[in-house]
Order: structure tokens, then C-alpha cells, then sequence
């Protein structure tokens, strides 16, 4: 595909967002301080606006932040490790050579996030989406295949980012319009840049140039896939799925040489999908109108408030001199004092306090803050329990956003880390059993938003359990309808217990026909004993009878 065909391409897609963009600016000032106004050219250091915006009330900041904030610990928390890797055969997740090599898989994955700036990237990423409803990320090496020193994300700003999406809603064209000045260029590209930038960054220019980053689908991409489809196999840039490219947006020159990728590396989540639109729409969009209202409602308020501590003057005509000087000691020549009075605002705190107070509640209600917050301390403290409860109860609100953030987000990041380690030899080498049986792997959310929605099913498995030892002992026929075994395994995995922990299912069975085995020696060694002693007793007795019968006097 030639630049000019993607320089149109883009300009479409560009030309396409304006209609949203507009709200955009609106959420990035009252919603989401400094990042970035969509309609504004920062071409210098000089353009880029740093002074107070004009926020009076900080009730949407706060709530956004605090929704994000819920999103990055509940979901990809980086205190603990927030997925699991499993075999699509259930065969394998019962076979203990295969739980633990994905184990240390599952481990490997998550330390290489932990050693990037994953972390750090991802709650930009999550800022955006509970602000504009759509984020972007992009995850590259940090030094070209098949070396390897680590992975790099970034969270590229919706001000910068454009897409194109499949029938599936996932990243096909992905767009991200640069402004970089020559001497970047040029440190990046080396000399492979048209003459105009090389001789700007000879003069040291600091004007920013327009570069146009685009990553797009080969023509052959369907056979492409199914050739590197292994996640260990290499293959060079021209064969891979997906190639970039870099292009000076003045003059629709190359900048560089055409690269690729063997997956999509940028991905763009969405909070809830709009209808008809590459793009979807978040809390924010929804409680902008309140927001503005209670943006305004501030305003007015502290404007009534200025008027009460500091009055306006009324003064009748001729009854003063010169300007009224209201500076502590300052001096003014009237006329007629009794002219001069200060004027007194009929204004009511009362009635805007409970006007404003609506409005931050309605605010924090499309935030989910008062649903997210524990309440306040009360007179009897919460137990443990109660403590649980609630968390999970919180947690299951978020479940429609989360599922759609791990379907287009981390999901596509795990596979693509997952590839990335793999074809760089970082991953242990899979045992027999794995690689006969052509495995293929899914990745499981065990974060606490995740693990709150799985919990139910472990209640579940715990209360049928105690209902029927309950009523086993009535009717213990009723205990032959559950397999203890599986019952044991489903609670563990539901409650994300390492592999380790839980004894591979041939290994239960042996032990269980060991114990049996012993219980039936036991059983019948109890036995023996007991009809030995039977025997010895009876023939204690006919010894006896025996012996009474010799001593006994005649009659």
C-alpha cells in the first residue's frame, strides 16, 4: 500500500472524529486536566497551555480518578499477579507435568510485565477510558528480535490516535499523528530522511514536522498468520502479518524503512462500545451535562459569595466626588454619605448548597464512587465477612466494562507478551506432553474484580455441600450425588490456589486406593482378631464345662 493511499486513509478517519471530538475537549477540561486539547496544534514547548484551567468545582476529577484507580488495582493489580494461563484441554489442567510448566509460564509472563513500565502505562490507559470511553496502547520490544532486554509500552494519547476496526471490533489500521522535530527524526532514522529534515536538523530548527506512524495489514496476512501460527517461529520483517511505516505527512515520503509485526501491537479498548463508531462512550460522557451544570452552579456560587464579603456600591448621583477608594484607611470627599450604601445580594446558600450537593451526588453516582468507598465507620465494626461482601459486591458493578477491557485489551497484550517471550527463547522448553497434544492456551483473570465474580460459583459448591451433610444425616444415600474430588478442585481453582497446593488427580487416586487398600487390612486383621478371640473364648468355655464336668460330686 503506497503512503499516498494511507495519507487519505488516515485524513478520512481524522475528518470522521470530529463530530466526537468536541466532547472530548469538554471532558479533557472539566474531567481530565492537561491531556491535551484535541483541537489545539501545540507545535512548541511555548503552545502548550499550563495555566489553571477553569474548573470550580473538583468533584468529576476526583470520582474519575478514584473509578480508575478501582479499575487498575481490581484488574491488573501490581501487587499480585492478576492472571493465570490454562490449557484449552481440560486432559492437561488435570495432568501435573502440564500445571506446572504453565505455571512458571504463567510466572515468566507476569515478572517480564512486572520489569517493564507496564504498571505506569496501563493507568494512563485506564484514565482515558473511564474518560473518553476509548484509550490506546502499543507494546514493542525494547530491542529488535531475537535479542531480548524487555518489553516497552506506551499509552498513546487519544489526541494522537486513530483506528480502524475489523468485523470484531478489534485494531486493523491503527494511525498515530507525531510532531517531532528533525534533529528526532533524524537520531531516529539515521539518514535515511528526505533533504529538507536533514538540512533542518543541520541549522538545529526546532519546528515540530508532522509524521504520520501507521501500521496496516498485508495483502497476504491470512497466509502470513497460519505461517508463523507457532508461537516460537521467526520469520523476517516482509513476511510478517503486519507492517509500519513512518511518513513525513508534507511531502508523503518515507521515513526510514518499511517494518512489521507478526501481531497487531496496538490495541484500543473501549468502555462501551457506540453504536456504528470505532469509538465508545464512558461514565464521563454520560454525566457531562450534570458536570457542566455543576461547573457552572460553582461558579455562581462563588461569584454570589464575592458579592456578600465584598458588596457592590450603590451611590446616587452627584453624592460623590471622585471614585469611591474601599481600601482599609483610604480616604473619599463625598456629598451626601446617606447616598452611598452597599448593595445586598438576595442570593441563597441554602437553596444552591442543596442544588450543588445534588449535582455532586449524581456526579459520583455515574463514577460508582459511593458504590466503590466503603461506608463511613459505623458505631459496630465491620467483620471480615461483612468486609468481603461488600468488596465483592462492589466489584461485580464493573463487570460489563471489564469484560470488553480484558477481551480488547489485555488479552491481546498476554497473547502478544506470551509470542514475544517465546520467540525469544525466554520461556521453558514444554514437556512431551504439551507438544504431542498441540496445546492451545486461554488466559484466566484472577484479579479481585475477576476473583469476585468467580466466588459465587465456590459458594455455591459450599453451601451444597453443607446442605447435604445436613440432610446425609437423614438420608445418607443423598452424599452419593457429589464427587468430593472435583467439588475440591472447583473451590480451588474459583479461589486462584496455586497448582502446587492441590495434588495432581492421579496422585489423589493413588492415595485414596492406598488408603482404602489399608482400611481393608485394617478391617480385616479386626476381624481375624476378633474371631480368634471368639474361638479362643469358646474353647475357654467347652474347656471349662469339661473340666466342671470331671469334678463334679455324683448325686
Amino acid at each position: 500500500m503506497d503512503n499516498d493511499t494511507l495519507l487519505r486513509r488516515f485524513q478520512i478517519v481524522k475528518d470522521q472524529r470530529n463530530s466526537v471530538q468536541a466532547v472530548y475537549d469538554a471532558i479533557e477540561e472539566l474531567v481530565t486536566p492537561y491531556r491535551g486539547r484535541f483541537f489545539r496544534d501545540n507545535t512548541d514547548e511555548n503552545s502548550i497551555e499550563w495555566r489553571q484551567r477553569q474548573i470550580y468545582d473538583s468533584t468529576a476529577v476526583s470520582a474519575h480518578k478514584m473509578l480508575s484507580s478501582t479499575m487498575h488495582s481490581g484488574l491488573t493489580s501490581p501487587a499480585i499477579r492478576w492472571f493465570d494461563l490454562r490449557f484449552r484441554d481440560e486432559n492437561l489442567n488435570k495432568l501435573q507435568v502440564a500445571k506446572k510448566w504453565i505455571q512458571e509460564v504463567s510466572d515468566r509472563v507476569y515478572h517480564e510485565l512486572q520489569d517493564s513500565n507496564f504498571n505506569l502505562e496501563i493507568t494512563e490507559a485506564y484514565q482515558d477510558l473511564t474518560g473518553f470511553g476509548t484509550s490506546f496502547m502499543t507494546l514493542e520490544p525494547m530491542i529488535p528480535e531475537p535479542l531480548w532486554d524487555g518489553l516497552r509500552f506506551r499509552s498513546v494519547p487519544l489526541k494522537e490516535a486513530f483506528q480502524e476496526t475489523d468485523s470484531e471490533g478489534q485494531t486493523l489500521y491503527f494511525y498515530r499523528h507525531l510532531k517531532w522535530t528533525a534533529t528526532k527524526i533524524v537520531r531516529r532514522f539515521g539518514t535515511k530522511v528526505p533533504d529538507h529534515i536533514m538540512e533542518k536538523h543541520t541549522k538545529g530548527s526546532k519546528e515540530r514536522i508532522d509524521v504520520l506512524f501507521v501500521i496496516f495489514p498485508r495483502k497476504s496476512d491470512l497466509q502470513e498468520t497460519r505461517a508463523v501460527d507457532k508461537m516460537d517461529r521467526r520469520v523476517k520483517p516482509s513476511r510478517r502479518p503486519f507492517a509500519y511505516r513512518h511518513i513525513c505527512m508534507a511531502s508523503g515520503e518515507s521515513l526510514g524503512t518499511e517494518g512489521g509485526y507478526y501481531e497487531m501491537p496496538a490495541f484500543g479498548p473501549r468502555w462501551e462500545t457506540t453504536s456504528d463508531s470505532d469509538y465508545g462512550h464512558s461514565p464521563a460522557m454520560v454525566a457531562l451535562a450534570d458536570i457542566i451544570t455543576l461547573n457552572e452552579s460553582r461558579k455562581m456560587q462563588l461569584q454570589m459569595a464575592e458579592k456578600l464579603i465584598d458588596p457592590p456600591i450603590l451611590a446616587e448621583e452627584n453624592a460623590i466626588f471622585t471614585d469611591l477608594d474601599m481600601r482599609a484607611g483610604g480616604m473619599n470627599t463625598v456629598r451626601d454619605k446617606e447616598g452611598i450604601i452597599a448593595f445586598r445580594s438576595e442570593g441563597s446558600f441554602p437553596i444552591s448548597d442543596a442544588l450543588v450537593n445534588q449535582l455532586q451526588a449524581a456526579v459520583r453516582n455515574y463514577f460508582m464512587v459511593d458504590q466503590l468507598l466503603f461506608p463511613q465507620p459505623q458505631a459496630q465494626p465491620m467483620t471480615a465477612t461483612e468486609a468481603q461482601i461488600r468488596w465483592e459486591q462492589m466489584n461485580r458493578l464493573l463487570a460489563t466494562p471489564m469484560g470488553r477491557i480484558q477481551n480488547d485489551l489485555l488479552v491481546p497484550i498476554l497473547t502478544r507478551a506470551t509470542r514475544m517471550l517465546a520467540r525469544s527463547g525466554q520461556l521453558p522448553e514444554a514437556p512431551p506432553e504439551v507438544v504431542e497434544a498441540n496445546a492451545e492456551l486461554d488466559f484466566e483473570f484472577i484479579g479481585s474484580i475477576s476473583r469476585a465474580q468467580r466466588v459465587d460459583r465456590a459458594a455455591s459448591i459450599e453451601r451444597l455441600i453443607m446442605t447435604a451433610g445436613n440432610m446425609g444425616e437423614i438420608m445418607p444415600e443423598m452424599l452419593d450425588n457429589i464427587d468430593s474430588n472435583e467439588a475440591i478442585r472447583w473451590i480451588a481453582r474459583d479461589l486462584n490456589v496455586p497448582a502446587d497446593v492441590v495434588r495432581a488427580k492421579r496422585d489423589v487416586e493413588q492415595k485414596q486406593k492406598a488408603r482404602a487398600a489399608q482400611q481393608s487390612a485394617m478391617q480385616a486383621a479386626e476381624a481375624a482378631r476378633m474371631v480368634g478371640e471368639s474361638q479362643q473364648a469358646m474353647g475357654q468355655g467347652a474347656q471349662a464345662m469339661e473340666q466342671g464336668g470331671v469334678n463334679e460330686p455324683p448325686a
